[in-house]
Protein backbone atom coordinates (compact mmCIF):
# COMPACT_ATOMS: atom_id res chain seq x y z
CA UNK A 1 0.00 0.00 0.00
CA UNK A 2 1.09 3.67 -0.51
CA UNK A 3 3.02 5.36 2.59
CA UNK A 4 0.81 8.40 1.51
CA UNK A 5 -2.27 6.49 1.84
CA UNK A 6 -1.26 4.81 5.00
CA UNK A 7 -0.42 7.93 6.60
CA UNK A 8 -3.56 9.47 5.14
CA UNK A 9 -5.75 6.87 6.70
CA UNK A 10 -3.82 6.99 10.09
CA UNK A 11 -4.30 10.89 10.13
CA UNK A 12 -8.53 10.45 9.84
CA UNK A 13 -8.39 7.23 11.99
CA UNK A 14 -7.10 9.47 14.23
CA UNK A 15 -9.05 12.65 13.69
CA UNK A 16 -12.02 10.51 13.35
CA UNK A 17 -11.80 9.89 16.70
CA UNK A 18 -12.28 12.92 18.32
CA UNK A 19 -16.53 12.91 18.59
CA UNK A 20 -17.29 11.46 21.56
CA UNK A 21 -20.00 10.45 22.81
CA UNK A 22 -22.30 13.17 24.02
CA UNK A 23 -22.63 12.49 27.59
CA UNK A 24 -18.72 12.84 27.91
CA UNK A 25 -16.90 16.37 28.03
CA UNK A 26 -15.08 17.26 25.04
CA UNK A 27 -11.81 17.22 25.85
CA UNK A 28 -7.80 16.91 23.86
CA UNK A 29 -7.16 13.64 24.55
CA UNK A 30 -7.19 13.01 20.69
CA UNK A 31 -5.27 15.80 18.51
CA UNK A 32 -2.53 15.18 20.96
CA UNK A 33 -1.71 18.82 20.86
CA UNK A 34 -0.66 19.32 24.09
CA UNK A 35 3.41 18.84 23.92
CA UNK A 36 4.93 16.48 27.10
CA UNK A 37 6.86 18.74 29.60
CA UNK A 38 10.78 18.92 29.41
CA UNK A 39 10.10 16.45 32.76
CA UNK A 40 9.48 13.76 30.09
CA UNK A 41 13.14 13.90 28.97
CA UNK A 42 13.97 13.19 32.90
CA UNK A 43 11.14 10.23 32.82
CA UNK A 44 12.65 8.50 29.79
CA UNK A 45 16.20 7.80 31.20
CA UNK A 46 14.39 5.47 33.56
CA UNK A 47 12.77 3.30 30.49
CA UNK A 48 14.21 0.15 29.92
CA UNK A 49 17.27 1.10 27.92
CA UNK A 50 17.51 -0.21 24.21
CA UNK A 51 19.21 -3.43 23.16
CA UNK A 52 21.99 -3.59 20.06
CA UNK A 53 22.58 -6.52 18.63
CA UNK A 54 24.91 -7.55 15.80
CA UNK A 55 24.62 -10.36 13.09
CA UNK A 56 25.84 -11.36 10.01
CA UNK A 57 23.71 -10.30 6.67
CA UNK A 58 22.04 -13.22 4.71
CA UNK A 59 21.61 -15.62 7.27
CA UNK A 60 18.35 -16.11 9.45
CA UNK A 61 18.91 -15.41 12.62
CA UNK A 62 17.66 -15.40 16.26
CA UNK A 63 18.18 -13.39 18.94
CA UNK A 64 16.84 -12.67 22.46
CA UNK A 65 15.70 -9.99 24.20
CA UNK A 66 16.10 -8.16 27.97
CA UNK A 67 12.50 -9.52 28.05
CA UNK A 68 13.09 -12.97 26.78
CA UNK A 69 11.19 -12.19 23.17
CA UNK A 70 12.36 -14.58 20.70
CA UNK A 71 13.13 -12.04 17.54
CA UNK A 72 13.25 -14.25 14.14
CA UNK A 73 15.14 -12.22 11.50
CA UNK A 74 15.12 -12.99 8.10
CA UNK A 75 18.06 -14.12 5.49
CA UNK A 76 16.42 -11.28 2.85
CA UNK A 77 17.10 -7.84 4.24
CA UNK A 78 17.55 -5.26 1.54
CA UNK A 79 18.55 -1.74 2.31
CA UNK A 80 15.87 1.19 1.79
CA UNK A 81 17.34 2.91 -1.14
CA UNK A 82 17.59 -0.35 -2.83
CA UNK A 83 21.36 -0.41 -2.74
CA UNK A 84 22.70 -3.88 -2.19
CA UNK A 85 23.76 -4.79 1.28
CA UNK A 86 27.20 -5.38 2.22
CA UNK A 87 28.87 -7.88 4.20
CA UNK A 88 29.40 -5.29 7.09
CA UNK A 89 27.49 -6.31 10.36
CA UNK A 90 23.93 -5.73 10.29
CA UNK A 91 22.97 -3.87 13.69
CA UNK A 92 19.71 -4.62 15.08
CA UNK A 93 18.36 -2.21 17.61
CA UNK A 94 15.47 -3.40 20.10
CA UNK A 95 13.53 -1.37 22.74
CA UNK A 96 10.18 -2.71 24.32
CA UNK A 97 7.94 -1.40 26.90
CA UNK A 98 5.89 -4.67 28.51
CA UNK A 99 4.83 -2.38 32.70
CA UNK A 100 2.54 0.54 32.95
CA UNK A 101 5.77 2.13 34.39
CA UNK A 102 7.77 1.67 31.16
CA UNK A 103 4.64 3.03 29.66
CA UNK A 104 4.93 6.28 31.66
CA UNK A 105 8.92 6.48 31.32
CA UNK A 106 8.71 6.20 27.46
CA UNK A 107 5.33 8.39 27.36
CA UNK A 108 3.30 5.30 25.41
CA UNK A 109 -0.66 5.84 26.56
CA UNK A 110 -2.52 2.78 25.51
CA UNK A 111 -5.14 4.56 23.77
CA UNK A 112 -6.63 4.58 20.22
CA UNK A 113 -9.48 6.37 18.63
CA UNK A 114 -10.13 7.70 22.37
CA UNK A 115 -10.40 4.15 23.47
CA UNK A 116 -8.47 2.44 26.35
CA UNK A 117 -6.29 -0.29 25.32
CA UNK A 118 -4.77 -3.01 27.17
CA UNK A 119 -1.45 -4.04 26.19
CA UNK A 120 -0.02 -7.56 26.00
CA UNK A 121 3.47 -5.89 24.88
CA UNK A 122 4.88 -2.72 22.65
CA UNK A 123 8.18 -3.31 20.49
CA UNK A 124 10.43 -1.10 18.02
CA UNK A 125 13.27 -3.28 15.85
CA UNK A 126 15.35 -1.18 13.67
CA UNK A 127 18.02 -2.35 11.23
CA UNK A 128 21.15 -0.61 9.54
CA UNK A 129 24.43 -1.42 7.71
CA UNK A 130 26.85 1.20 6.71
CA UNK A 131 24.79 3.60 8.57
CA UNK A 132 22.07 3.08 6.33
CA UNK A 133 18.19 2.32 6.97
CA UNK A 134 17.70 -1.62 6.12
CA UNK A 135 14.23 -3.44 5.94
CA UNK A 136 12.86 -6.69 4.93
CA UNK A 137 13.02 -7.92 1.19
CA UNK A 138 10.10 -8.68 -0.68
CA UNK A 139 8.20 -12.08 0.83
CA UNK A 140 10.33 -11.60 3.58
CA UNK A 141 8.56 -11.51 7.07
CA UNK A 142 9.76 -10.56 10.76
CA UNK A 143 8.73 -13.13 13.70
CA UNK A 144 8.82 -12.04 17.22
CA UNK A 145 7.83 -14.56 20.24
CA UNK A 146 6.90 -12.74 22.92
CA UNK A 147 6.13 -12.96 26.63
CA UNK A 148 2.39 -12.10 28.64
CA UNK A 149 3.13 -9.57 30.73
CA UNK A 150 2.42 -10.70 34.31
CA UNK A 151 -0.21 -7.25 34.93
CA UNK A 152 -2.32 -8.66 31.73
CA UNK A 153 -5.77 -9.36 32.48
CA UNK A 154 -6.84 -11.33 29.46
CA UNK A 155 -5.48 -12.64 26.27
CA UNK A 156 -8.62 -12.24 24.47
CA UNK A 157 -8.81 -10.31 21.35
CA UNK A 158 -5.44 -9.17 20.45
CA UNK A 159 -4.46 -7.53 17.23
CA UNK A 160 -1.73 -5.53 16.06
CA UNK A 161 -1.08 -1.61 16.47
CA UNK A 162 1.01 0.79 14.81
CA UNK A 163 2.49 3.80 17.01
CA UNK A 164 1.22 6.91 15.92
CA UNK A 165 3.53 10.31 16.44
CA UNK A 166 2.25 12.86 18.71
CA UNK A 167 1.87 16.18 16.70
CA UNK A 168 3.19 18.31 18.92
CA UNK A 169 6.53 15.85 19.49
CA UNK A 170 7.38 13.50 16.23
CA UNK A 171 9.37 11.12 18.34
CA UNK A 172 7.06 10.78 21.08
CA UNK A 173 3.76 8.23 20.81
CA UNK A 174 0.87 9.53 20.59
CA UNK A 175 -1.46 7.25 20.10
CA UNK A 176 -2.14 3.35 18.31
CA UNK A 177 -3.06 2.52 14.60
CA UNK A 178 -4.96 -0.88 14.64
CA UNK A 179 -3.37 -2.88 11.57
CA UNK A 180 -5.24 -5.48 9.50
CA UNK A 181 -6.24 -8.66 11.09
CA UNK A 182 -4.30 -11.19 11.74
CA UNK A 183 -0.22 -11.54 12.38
CA UNK A 184 -0.75 -12.49 15.55
CA UNK A 185 -1.77 -15.84 17.26
CA UNK A 186 -1.25 -17.12 20.78
CA UNK A 187 1.97 -19.56 21.28
CA UNK A 188 2.15 -22.12 21.94
CA UNK A 189 -0.93 -22.90 19.61
CA UNK A 190 -2.12 -25.29 22.28
CA UNK A 191 -2.69 -25.42 25.68
CA UNK A 192 -1.46 -22.67 28.54
CA UNK A 193 -0.29 -19.29 26.21
CA UNK A 194 2.92 -18.20 27.65
CA UNK A 195 2.96 -15.47 24.95
CA UNK A 196 2.05 -14.33 21.45
CA UNK A 197 3.46 -15.10 17.88
CA UNK A 198 4.11 -12.06 15.89
CA UNK A 199 4.57 -11.78 12.49
CA UNK A 200 5.18 -9.11 10.35
CA UNK A 201 5.17 -9.17 6.47
CA UNK A 202 7.95 -7.03 4.56
CA UNK A 203 4.92 -4.78 3.32
CA UNK A 204 3.52 -4.12 6.86
CA UNK A 205 7.47 -4.01 8.58
CA UNK A 206 8.37 -1.37 6.26
CA UNK A 207 5.64 0.48 6.09
CA UNK A 208 5.78 0.78 9.92
CA UNK A 209 9.24 1.63 9.50
CA UNK A 210 8.65 4.77 7.74
CA UNK A 211 6.92 5.65 10.75
CA UNK A 212 7.77 5.72 14.39
CA UNK A 213 8.64 1.48 14.37
CA UNK A 214 6.58 0.38 16.80
CA UNK A 215 4.51 -2.44 17.46
CA UNK A 216 1.91 -2.76 20.51
CA UNK A 217 -0.01 -6.07 21.00
CA UNK A 218 -3.40 -5.04 22.57
CA UNK A 219 -7.07 -5.31 22.95
CA UNK A 220 -9.61 -2.68 22.92
CA UNK A 221 -11.14 -2.55 26.77
CA UNK A 222 -14.65 -2.48 26.03
CA UNK A 223 -16.32 -2.13 29.33
CA UNK A 224 -19.19 0.11 29.89
CA UNK A 225 -20.04 2.66 31.14
CA UNK A 226 -17.88 5.52 30.67
CA UNK A 227 -17.03 8.30 31.91
CA UNK A 228 -14.93 11.38 32.22
CA UNK A 229 -12.35 11.86 34.71
CA UNK A 230 -10.62 14.57 36.71
CA UNK A 231 -7.43 15.19 38.16
CA UNK A 232 -6.37 18.51 39.82
CA UNK A 233 -2.83 19.29 40.17
CA UNK A 234 -2.78 20.81 44.08
CA UNK A 235 0.68 23.06 43.09
CA UNK A 236 0.19 26.74 42.49
CA UNK A 237 1.59 27.59 38.99
CA UNK A 238 0.68 23.25 37.68
CA UNK A 239 -0.14 23.72 33.92
CA UNK A 240 0.49 21.52 31.07
CA UNK A 241 3.99 22.86 30.15
CA UNK A 242 5.44 22.00 33.42
CA UNK A 243 3.35 18.96 34.93
CA UNK A 244 2.52 15.50 33.29
CA UNK A 245 -0.69 13.31 34.69
CA UNK A 246 -1.40 9.29 34.40
CA UNK A 247 -4.13 7.05 35.25
CA UNK A 248 -2.40 3.75 35.86
CA UNK A 249 -4.73 0.85 36.21
CA UNK A 250 -4.26 -1.72 38.92
CA UNK A 251 -5.87 -4.57 37.42
CA UNK A 252 -5.18 -3.65 33.53
CA UNK A 253 -1.52 -3.32 31.58
CA UNK A 254 -3.05 -0.13 30.94
CA UNK A 255 -1.97 3.99 31.36
CA UNK A 256 -3.48 6.90 29.89
CA UNK A 257 -2.50 10.53 29.70
CA UNK A 258 -4.35 12.90 30.61
CA UNK A 259 -4.58 16.50 29.29
CA UNK A 260 -5.56 19.78 30.26
CA UNK A 261 -8.64 20.90 30.74
CA UNK A 262 -9.95 24.74 29.02
CA UNK A 263 -11.65 25.51 31.89
CA UNK A 264 -8.89 25.65 34.50
CA UNK A 265 -5.17 25.57 33.98
CA UNK A 266 -4.56 23.09 36.88
CA UNK A 267 -6.85 20.23 35.71
CA UNK A 268 -6.58 17.36 33.27
CA UNK A 269 -9.18 15.19 32.25
CA UNK A 270 -9.24 11.54 30.28
CA UNK A 271 -12.52 10.98 28.67
CA UNK A 272 -14.33 7.53 27.79
CA UNK A 273 -12.82 5.60 31.27
CA UNK A 274 -14.03 2.71 31.64
CA UNK A 275 -16.32 2.50 35.36
CA UNK A 276 -15.29 0.35 37.91
CA UNK A 277 -11.42 0.19 37.61
CA UNK A 278 -9.14 0.60 40.13
CA UNK A 279 -6.97 3.32 39.60
CA UNK A 280 -4.22 5.74 40.02
CA UNK A 281 -3.90 8.93 39.26
CA UNK A 282 -0.33 10.11 39.15
CA UNK A 283 0.78 14.05 39.36
CA UNK A 284 4.12 15.05 38.38
CA UNK A 285 5.12 18.58 38.42
CA UNK A 286 8.39 20.25 37.85
CA UNK A 287 8.96 23.81 39.55
CA UNK A 288 12.52 24.78 38.20
CA UNK A 289 14.63 22.40 39.03
CA UNK A 290 12.39 21.26 42.01
CA UNK A 291 10.21 17.83 41.32
CA UNK A 292 7.15 17.14 42.95
CA UNK A 293 5.04 13.36 42.61
CA UNK A 294 1.60 13.13 44.39
CA UNK A 295 -0.79 9.58 43.54
CA UNK A 296 -4.36 8.76 44.76
CA UNK A 297 -6.09 5.71 44.42
CA UNK A 298 -9.83 5.09 43.56
CA UNK A 299 -12.32 2.90 41.67
CA UNK A 300 -13.69 4.66 39.17
CA UNK A 301 -17.54 6.21 39.22
CA UNK A 302 -18.91 8.65 37.09
CA UNK A 303 -17.29 12.28 36.65
CA UNK A 304 -14.71 10.82 38.79
CA UNK A 305 -12.02 13.08 40.34
CA UNK A 306 -8.77 13.04 42.06
CA UNK A 307 -6.61 15.89 44.02
CA UNK A 308 -3.72 14.10 44.90
CA UNK A 309 -1.42 15.89 47.53
CA UNK A 310 2.31 16.80 45.71
CA UNK A 311 5.11 16.23 47.88
CA UNK A 312 8.59 17.42 46.86
CA UNK A 313 10.99 14.37 45.80
CA UNK A 314 14.16 13.56 44.41
CA UNK A 315 14.31 12.40 40.86
CA UNK A 316 15.19 8.88 42.38
CA UNK A 317 12.63 9.19 44.21
CA UNK A 318 10.15 10.13 41.14
CA UNK A 319 11.11 7.05 39.39
CA UNK A 320 10.80 4.57 42.37
CA UNK A 321 7.14 5.50 42.82
CA UNK A 322 6.38 5.28 39.17
CA UNK A 323 8.14 1.50 39.18
CA UNK A 324 5.68 0.55 41.90
CA UNK A 325 2.42 1.39 40.04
Amino acid sequence: MNLRLLGLMAMGLLLGSCKKDADLVEIPDCDLSVPAPDMQRKLARYALPEQQFYIRPGLGTTIRTASAYRIRIPAGLRRIYGQPMSSSLVQVRVREITKRSDMIFSHAPTISGGQLLESAGMFSIRFSQDGQQVVLAPNASLDVTTVLPPALSSTTGMGLFSGLSSPADSSLIGSWLPLQAGGITPFPASGTSTGFQVSLSSILYNSNASRLNWINCDRFVTASPLTTVQVRATRPGATSANTLVYLAFSTLNSALRLYPATSAADSFLAGQVPQGYAVTAVVMHMDGNQLYFGKQSATVAANQTFAPTLRAVTEAEMAAEIRAL
